[in-house]
């Protein structure tokens, strides 16, 4: 077994299709919304949002042209809080751009127009991806909360729970630490690295976690001390407003390698490439191979896997009688993903450590490279860092993992429905995720749903609700039980079209009225299995 293997000594060491789309929020679509959002003080709603509601969520963001509302229109009264006690929560995410570089909310007036509109529509909570480059963007250990915290006090006056992603990517708006460029500028190695020497500058590789490579610390070191930071300024508000933290474990949040970055080098429908050739995943690859005596094993990464665009028939270690079912494929793709279900157990460990006595959940986002899911290969999964094939389940030693920590599981591309899908591309991504809900489940892993785009179209709504209601069954039979939650990504200018604006509403009203249906339901079922359970015992007695 290769996970003998990695306990001893000398072995120390979503996706979802990337979306183009940017989640923005402009000014015209929402000057029925904004009013007097300029006047709508801290006085006003401390007056008007007293209580905060029990939901999860993702947030929305505002982008520049949004500063300017209009004055002409009404002000929406806000009425009241969401209820403590719901039977399904849903959180609308904000967009990625809602902070700027210097740390400041990029449109506050527009950002407050668009919460109003959600609060008044009844929406449980927000969800907000707080990056690591715009708190320790200096110097390492030198942390700044204010813009956050004003973002998150915004948030919560108007009475809604709070998710937090905690974001170790970059992205455009939101850049590593300075200080970590600097380091990666020296020793390019702490990026991930594909086969030509490309380096993908958004997340530092899993290679580095215990190797103190970063002015003396590990990477692993450097998360916890992000996190205890965290903690220390946002502690007074676990539990009663911040009710879940998402720990972000790769590009997007989603614990995955950056097989299909977002620049020129891959495009869709792309196999994308293995991201293991920065020196110390080599080195930890030799290793791995010498313990079994298979030294020629540990040199590279398969050498027929393609390259980025190509597609899986075009490649040899890809297609269907590829070198994926060789035992060196096999030894590759096993040491390949049990690398990344290490990663994910190290980052979790410290994340358990330091909010160990904290009233709140930790969640991992798992990505949904649905393209090529019905061939035998399932290339974008294995690329990704999932085995996952037609031969073997590579979710269930993941979730295995994960389940060890006791964390929820947030899944993607929920809206999407597979005869939609090119035919061409052998897309499956109801399939998918019908997959991952049952390995989910089967380790009692807690699920909460998103969407992968903002869409509105009545096929996509329906698909999120079909996945939120319809049972799910399997051939084990395993009881899959509804999600935890939804996170509709995200709050953009596109959602308060007034089209769209009422779809939107008449779905989340059908979600409410159907989740408090089916609560009703399962309490009164197990009202009757308690008053079954105390017949037979006064039959036995």
């Amino acid at each position: 077994m290769l996970s003998d293997v990695f306990q001893r000594p000398r072995c120390s060491q979503r996706a979802a299709v990337p979306s183009t789309s940017t989640c923005s929020l402009h000014a015209a679509p929402l000057r029925r919304l904004v009013g007097r959002g300029a006047q709508h003080t801290r006085r006003h709603q401390d007056r008007d949002l007293t209580n905060h509601a029990t939901w999860q969520t993702t947030a929305p963001i505002l982008t520049p042209s949004a500063r300017r509302p209009s004055a002409a229109v009404p002000e929406i009264p806000v009425q009241g809080s969401a209820p403590e006690d719901v039977a399904l929560p849903i959180f609308v995410a904000l967009d990625k751009a809602v902070m700027n570089s210097s740390r400041e909310m990029a449109y506050p007036e527009a950002l407050s127009a668009g919460l109003k509109a959600l609060k008044v529509l009844g929406i449980t909570g927000v969800s907000v991806d707080v990056h690591w480059g715009l708190v320790e963007g200096k110097e390492p250990g030198v942390y700044d909360w204010t813009g956050y915290r004003n973002l998150l006090r915004l948030i919560s006056d108007f009475g809604f729970r709070i998710h937090v992603s905690l974001c170790f990517h970059a992205t455009p708006a939101a850049p590593l630490p300075r200080w970590v460029v600097a380091e990666g500028e020296k020793n390019p190695d702490i990026y991930y690295t594909d086969k030509a020497g490309g380096r993908s500058l958004e997340c530092l590789t899993l290679g580095v976690n215990d190797v103190p490579v970063l002015r003396g610390r590990t990477a692993v070191d450097v998360y916890a001390a992000f996190m205890h930071s965290f903690k220390g300024e946002f502690s007074p508000w676990f539990g009663n407003t911040i009710t879940e933290v998402l720990v972000g474990l790769g590009p997007k949040c989603e614990l995955k390698y950056p097989a299909h970055p977002l620049d020129s080098r891959w495009s869709y429908p792309g196999v994308g490439e293995f991201q293991c050739y920065d020196r110390f995943m080599l080195a930890t690859l030799k290793a791995c191979a010498d313990q079994l005596e298979q030294p020629s094993w540990g040199l590279s990464g398969p050498h027929d896997a393609g390259s980025y665009c190509l597609w899986p028939h075009q490649t040899g270690f890809f297609h269907q009688h590829g070198s994926w079912t060789t035992p060196y494929g096999r030894f590759f793709m096993q040491w390949y993903s049990e690398m990344l279900a290490r990663h994910a157990d190290a980052v979790l460990s410290s994340a358990r450590d330091v909010f160990a006595s904290s009233p709140l959940n930790l969640a991992v986002r798992v990505p949904g490279s649905h393209w090529w899911y019905n061939t035998a290969s399932h290339a974008p999964e294995l690329t990704s860092g999932y085995y996952n094939t037609a031969e073997r389940d590579g979710y269930l030693p993941v979730f295995r993992a994960l389940a060890r920590h006791r964390v929820g599981v947030h899944l993607t591309l929920a809206e999407a429905r597979s005869r939609d899908e090119p035919a061409e591309m052998f897309c499956d991504p109801e399939r998918l995720l019908s997959q991952q809900v049952t390995v989910a489940a089967s380790q009692r892993l807690p699920v909460v749903i998103e969407n992968d785009t903002p869409r509105f179209d009545a096929a996509a709504l329906s698909r999120l609700e079909s996945v939120l209601f319809d049972t799910v069954t399997t051939g084990a039979a395993i009881d899959v039980p509804p999600p935890a939650g939804l996170t509709f990504n995200c709050l953009t200018d596109e959602m308060f079209e007034p089209n769209n604006w009422r779809a939107f509403k008449a779905f989340v009203l059908r979600v409410r009225e159907r989740s408090e249906a089916q609560s009703g339901r399962s309490e009164a079922c197990a009202v009757g299995a308690d008053s079954v359970s105390q017949d037979r015992q006064t039959i036995l007695a």
